[in-house]
């Protein structure tokens, strides 16, 4: 009896150690690309968990958030698997110059929680030119493709639906005439126009710049401009420079005497959001009187090429 104890125990204390040691094959690792980067542009973040059999969790931002907010990341991937190792990567932007060590980063698995290295964060600040001229494009948000894993909610709901349609649905009877559900006509879509306008309208009374949130004014600002010059003409204005954009109106039939108008107020704009530029309370009313004015006066452009 007491020499089948001692091989139990012997036993139960190998599996132990092979639990032990299974556990401690588990790591993570972080690191940003590029290393360096300046502020306004887009980063990555890169993640990888070694030893881990099953697909890993959400990662916990929480001891970032003072750096990085949950609107600083702009996307994610989902995990993947690559060889030994699962792979996660995100992208990121930070508006403001820092060079710090960021603490490390949990990963919930399905059996507990493993911890990143710490990363260093080197964010420079973009350099400003007196002359407007000699800065260079601010460039677009580069995201990662799309993957048919990333709309796997989209998939399940789909699935759920039918299965529910399939289970509460009467069945139809043999030799019965179907009934014709009652089409309800769909509401006509709200034009671009009005939408820019009533959005001027709120961010004029908001009054922003009056309360020292000048750079959310002109991000607000750029941001009904460029919607309304994407839905109205067509164009990419979302995604491209505000250079690039010039281009993409002059082929878009585009008022040939509100391009520099445009490019003021989006020039403007990018001085503020990017270069740290301060206007007066007077220049902020002015661009948003001219983004307003731009709005009405392609409205009655087009109103009268339809009539003619």
């Amino acid at each position: 009896m007491g020499k089948r104890l001692f091989q139990i125990g012997l036993i139960g204390a190998w599996l132990g150690m092979n639990c032990t040691l299974l556990s401690a094959q588990i790591s993570a690792n972080a690191n940003f690309s590029p290393p360096e980067t300046e502020t306004g542009d887009t980063f990555s973040l890169r993640i990888l968990v070694s030893g881990a059999s099953g697909t890993p969790r959400d990662v916990d931002f929480k001891p970032w958030a003072a750096i990085i907010q949950a609107n600083d990341i702009l996307s994610h991937s989902g995990w993947r698997r690559s060889g030994t190792q699962w792979v996660q990567q995100f992208t990121l932007i930070c508006f403001d110059s820092i060079d710090t060590e960021l603490p490390p980063l949990p990963i919930h698995l399905a059996a507990g929680t493993v911890e990143t290295n710490p990363v260093q964060l080197k964010v420079k600040p973009t350099p400003a030119e007196a002359d407007v001229s000699t800065l260079a494009d601010v460039r677009g948000i580069v995201r990662e493709p799309l993957d048919w894993t990333d709309f796997w909610p989209v998939y399940a709901g789909l699935l759920v639906l039918l299965l529910v349609l399939w289970r509460f649905l009467p069945k139809r009877k043999k030799m019965t005439a179907p009934v014709q559900a009652p089409v309800v006509p769909a509401e006509p879509p709200v034009p671009a126009h009005e939408i820019a306008l009533q959005a001027l309208k709120n961010l004029e009374a908001q009054k922003s710049w009056e309360k020292g949130e000048t750079k959310a004014f002109y991000a607000e600002l750029s941001m009904i401009l460029r919607q309304y010059l994407e839905v109205q003409y067509r164009v990419a204005a979302l995604e491209s420079t505000t250079n690039e954009l010039q281009l993409l109106l002059k082929q878009a039939n585009f008022p040939k005497e509100l391009i520099q108008q445009i490019q003021k107020v989006l020039m403007q704009s990018d001085l503020v959001k990017y270069a740290k530029h301060l206007p007066k309370a007077d220049q902020a009313l002015a661009a948003l009187r001219e983004t307003r004015h731009i709005v009405e006066y392609t409205l009655n452009a087009s109103t009268k090429t339809a009539a003619s």
